[in-house]
C-alpha cells in the first residue's frame, strides 16, 4: 500500500476558482473522503470495489487552495473526478543566507587531539559564546567538522584532529561582531582568535552606503511583507513593525492561538527574517548609526520557517501571500528559495501581481548556478548579490566571497556564491550587510536575502514617492512599477546575466 503524501490543491489556472469551490470532495476540511480506485489507473493488481481516501487538511478559502493528504493513488483518482485542478506536491523552500557548512554524515571522532579554539573580542579579549566555527580539510568536498563557542568562548571540533591542515576556516560571529575567514592554515589547537566589533556609531558597511542619498522618511504609507522566519516584535530600531501572522499550518492547526506567534522562530535560523525586516526599514533609535533603505514603511511580519528549525513549506508560502494580499501590503520581500519549480508559489505570485502587490525574490546562494525558485519566476523581480571590498574586515568572513567579475569601480565585485542568470532583474548590496537581530541586537549577514530587502527598500520608495504608481491599479500598478525600478537602476559593470538592469539607485 503506497504511502500518503501531502498535496496543495489548487485551480488549473490562479489561484482561486468556482472549481475548487464546486468540488463535493474537498469541502471539509479535516473530513476523509473515500473514493472507488480506478483499476486502470494504479495497475492491473487493483480491484474492483477497493477504495482509497484523500484527507482535507486545510483550506485558504472555499474557491482557494487545500492542503490535501492521500497516496499517489488517491491523486490520480482526484484528477479524474475533478479534471480541472492543479495538483502539486508540497515542497520546502530554505533562507538564502549565504553559511558554508560540511556535509553532515556519521561522526567520525579524529584520531589524534582534537581542534580547539576561543573565540574571544579582539578588543577586550573576552570570550564570545555563540560563534559559529566552520573547518574544511577538504573543502571542494566538503569535508570538516562545525561546532558553536560555548559560554567562556571555546569550540571543539571532534571531527578535526588538531594540527591537521585546513583548506579554509570560517567562524560566523555572534551579533555585534565581524566574523573571521582563513585559508589554507593548520588547525587550532587552543588558539585564540579575535573578532572585531561592530562600530555601530559609526556604520559604514555597505547598506549605510546605499542608503545615503534616500531620505528619512523613504517608503511612508508603503506596507511591506517579510515572509520569513519572523521578525522581532520590539527592536529600538523596528518601532514600524506593525504585526503578522504564523501561517505555518503544521503549528497552527491543533494550536489556533499559535497564529499570532509571527515572532523570531525558535531555531538557530530565527534571526534572519529580523535581519531582512532591517535592511528594508529599519531605522536606528539616537546614538545608534543604522538605518534600512526605508524607514518610512510599515512592516508585517508573516512566518513560514517553523520552530523546530524546517525549511518552509510551499502551502505556508502560498498561505502567507494570500494573507499579505488580504492585509493590504504592496511589496513582498522573499528572501527565500532552492527547492524545485512549484507551481503553487508560482501561482501565489501571480495572484499577487495581478492585485498590483509586487514580488521581490531572491536569486540564491548556490555560489554560481542558475537562478533559483521561486526567483526565476519570470513575473517575480530577481536579485543577485554584489559587494564592495572597502566596507568590511579584511579577515571576515566576508573576504571569502571576492570574485571576478569586478565592476567598472574595481572595490565593487559580484558576491561568490551569488546565483546569477538570464532571469536577474537587478544586483543589490548582499556583502557584510549589518541589520538587526532579536534581543535588540545587530549583526553582520551575507547573502541574496540580504541584497533582496535592499531592493524591495527602493521599490517601497518608489511607490510612496510617486503619484501615478500610487494612483494605479491591479496589473497595471506592477507594470508601472517594474517600469520605474528599470529606469531608476545604473549598471554596475558585472554584466547583463549577474546584474540585470543593475543597481536602483538615487541619480
Amino acid at each position: 500500500m503506497s504511502t500518503s503524501r501531502r498535496y496543495v490543491v489548487l485551480p488549473a489556472f490562479g489561484l482561486r476558482s468556482p472549481t475548487l469551490a464546486q468540488a463535493t470532495l474537498l469541502r471539509t476540511p479535516g473530513a476523509s473522503i473515500r473514493l472507488s480506485v480506478r483499476p486502470a489507473l494504479v495497475g492491473a493488481k487493483a480491484q474492483a470495489g477497493s477504495s482509497t481516501s484523500i484527507r482535507v487538511l486545510d483550506s485558504l478559502h472555499e474557491d482557494g487552495p487545500k492542503l490535501v493528504e492521500m497516496s499517489p493513488e488517491a491523486e490520480l483518482n482526484l484528477r479524474a473526478e475533478v479534471p480541472g485542478l492543479k495538483i502539486v506536491p508540497v515542497v520546502t523552500y530554505r533562507t538564502m543566507r549565504a553559511v558554508r557548512e560540511p556535509e553532515r554524515g556519521p561522526k567520525e571522532p579524529a584520531k589524534n587531539s582534537v581542534m580547539t579554539v576561543w573565540i574571544v573580542d579582539a578588543v577586550t579579549g573576552a570570550g564570545l559564546p555563540r560563534a559559529e566555527v566552520v573547518a574544511f580539510t577538504d573543502f571542494r568536498s566538503k569535508r570538516g567538522d562545525s561546532a558553536q563557542s560555548d559560554a567562556s568562548g571555546l569550540a571543539t571540533l571532534s571531527e578535526v584532529p588538531a594540527g591537521a591542515p585546513l583548506d579554509r576556516l570560517y567562524i560566523y560571529p555572534p551579533p555585534g561582531y565581524w566574523g573571521h575567514y582563513s585559508a589554507s592554515r593548520t588547525a587550532p589547537d587552543g588558539d585564540k582568535i579575535g573578532l572585531g566589533p561592530i562600530a555601530l556609531a559609526n556604520n559604514e558597511d555597505l547598506l549605510a552606503r546605499y542608503c545615503s542619498r534616500l531620505p528619512a522618511d523613504a517608503g511612508k504609507g508603503v506596507k511591506v511583507a517579510i515572509i520569513d522566519s519572523g521578525v522581532a516584535r520590539k527592536h529600538p530600531a523596528l518601532p514600524n513593525v506593525s504585526g503578522g501572522a504564523n501561517v505555518i499550518f503544521d503549528e497552527t492547526d491543533a494550536n489556533p492561538a499559535a497564529s499570532d506567534d509571527w515572532g523570531p522562530a525558535e531555531n538557530p535560523h530565527g534571526d534572519h527574517g529580523t535581519h531582512v525586516a532591517g535592511i528594508v526599514g529599519g531605522a536606528g533609535p539616537a546614538g545608534v548609526s543604522f538605518r534600512g533603505v526605508a524607514p518610512g514603511v510599515e512592516l508585517r511580519s508573516y512566518r513560514v520557517f517553523p520552530n523546530n528549525g524546517g525549511d518552509a513549506q510551499n502551502y505556508d508560502i502560498v498561505a502567507a501571500i494570500d494573507r499579505a494580499m488580504r492585509d493590504g501590503c504592496n511589496i513582498i520581500n522573499m528572501s527565500l528559495g532552492g527547492g524545485v519549480e512549484d507551481e503553487a508559489t508560482r501561482a501565489g505570485i501571480g495572484a499577487a501581481l495581478d492585485a498590483g502587490v509586487l514580488v521581490v525574490a531572491a536569486a540564491g546562494n548556490d555560489y554560481r548556478r542558475p537562478v533559483s525558485f521561486p526567483a526565476a519566476v519570470d513575473s517575480c523581480l530577481a536579485v543577485s548579490a554584489y559587494g564592495r571590498i572597502d566596507t568590511f574586515l579584511a579577515d571576515s568572513t566576508e573576504a571569502a566571497d571576492v570574485l571576478r567579475p569586478f565592476g567598472e569601480d574595481k572595490q565593487d565585485f559580484f558576491a561568490a556564491f551569488s546565483n546569477y542568470g538570464p532571469q536577474i532583474d537587478f544586483v543589490g548590496p548582499g556583502v557584510g550587510i549589518v541589520s538587526t537581530l532579536p534581543e535588540d541586537a545587530y549583526g553582520v549577514m551575507s547573502g541574496t536575502s540580504m541584497a533582496c530587502p535592499a531592493i524591495v527598500g527602493f521599490a517601497a520608495y518608489l511607490l510612496g514617492s510617486r503619484n501615478e504608481l500610487q494612483n494605479a491599479t491591479g496589473s497595471e500598478r506592477t507594470r508601472l512599477w517594474k517600469s520605474a525600478l528599470y529606469g531608476a537602476s545604473r549598471p554596475v559593470g558585472f554584466g547583463r546575466e549577474f546584474e540585470g538592469f543593475g543597481l536602483p539607485r538615487m541619480t
